[in-house]
């Protein structure tokens, strides 16, 4: 799934998990209203909350991350009694929802009632701090991957160099996002993954050649469709995210997932909180998230990886997996995607219409 671009996507499935069933008119208890993405919160976790706090959990599950943005900002417009008290987004989506003054920030009296929040990585907190105020809590993470069909290849993909080889020549998907593209190869050149002054770089000669040598090896660019088109033979190799490989590596073994070596981008979905709803049993879950009892059935359960520093009841058998858990010297190299000024994600789409119109 695109988890970088603001799609209109249609026909989303809405599940029912958890504690949403049909509402109980004789349970008194208060509730708690969440809107989360499908597959990323266990049905037991919900249960789990609802007999730790005596709150009715109601939790409504979409399966995009465009449709929870869709949703979110449907709801200054929505009947209050269906906005949800908490909501799930992709981090690439906080500084818009921020702008558009949908969600509110996080209280230093209120991040009090989070102690799992002071327990938290510095880059983590500093991922959702704009201007000395938290607008959210990120409750798992993954990253920006490589998948390639390991029963064609003749080599290993290790590194974002492998992409430009001849074996890789019209066999290659990638995503349909500049900042991943661009950001991939610049990660390649051993330099950060965003950069402010794309094009007037010293070296922008030696990107856009890089650049225009990796677009001739693409067959495809789509961030929706890449795992098909891999297992299909139409492609050999894809670059697109960790959440959906893991799933696709499971059903196909000859799919292989790597972390590039020279480090990757990372995303992670949050939590927060919509304008004008009320924060205190809304804290209350996003501590519950965090805390390691929840956190270790996060990362064990599935495909993403809770931020939480306390994971060490994650069985071996989870830790053991690259994908989830890849080397320090690795996630040393890798970032968050970052907010860029509007001046430098003009560069970045000048660069990217360059490049796939051929003209670089």
């Amino acid at each position: 799934m695109d988890r970088r671009k603001f799609l209109v996507v249609g026909g989303a499935a809405i599940a029912s998990i958890g504690g949403c069933q049909l509402s109980n008119p004789f349970d008194q208890r208060e509730r708690l209203r969440i809107q989360g993405l499908l597959g990323a919160i266990p049905s037991r976790i919900i249960n789990q909350f609802e007999t730790a706090s005596q709150k009715k959990t109601e939790f409504k599950a979409e399966n995009l991350p465009s449709k929870l943005w869709q949703e979110l900002q449907s709801y200054p417009t929505s009947n209050k009694d269906k906005v949800p008290q908490l909501t799930s987004i992709g981090d690439s989506w906080l500084d818009l929802a921020i702008a558009q003054s949908l969600i509110q920030p996080l209280t230093p009296k209120l991040l009090e009632t989070i102690p799992q929040w002071q327990k938290l990585a510095p880059m983590w907190q500093q991922s959702v701090t704009r201007n000395n105020q938290v607008w959210g809590i990120p409750y798992r993470w993954g990253a920006t991957a490589i998948a390639y069909r390991g029963d064609k290849l003749k080599f290993e993909i290790k590194q974002w160099s492998d992409l430009w080889r001849s074996e890789l020549n019209q066999k290659l998907t990638l995503p349909d996002d500049a900042r991943e593209v661009i950001g991939l190869v610049l990660k390649k050149m051993g330099q950060s993954y965003q950069q402010e002054n794309l094009t007037e770089r010293a070296d922008i000669a030696t990107l856009r050649q890089e650049l225009k040598s990796l677009n001739s090896q693409v067959l495809t660019y789509t961030s929706d469709n890449y795992l098909q088109s891999l297992l299909a033979d139409d492609t050999l190799a894809a670059v697109g995210w960790t959440s959906d490989m893991y799933k696709a590596k499971k059903l196909n073994p000859d799919l292989k997932v790597v972390i590039p070596q020279d480090g990757t981008a990372l995303w992670s979905d949050l939590w927060v909180i919509p304008k004008g709803e009320v924060a205190i049993a809304a804290a209350e879950w996003m501590n519950f998230c965090l805390t390691p009892a929840i956190a270790v059935q996060i990362t064990s359960l599935t495909e993403a990886v809770s931020p939480s520093s306390e994971l060490d009841q994650v069985p071996n058998s989870v830790k053991a997996d690259p994908i989830k858990f890849f080397s320090p010297d690795i996630f040393a190299k890798s970032e968050l995607i970052a907010d860029l000024s509007p001046s430098a994600l003009l560069q970045y789409k000048d660069i990217w219409i360059e490049m796939r119109s051929g003209k670089l």
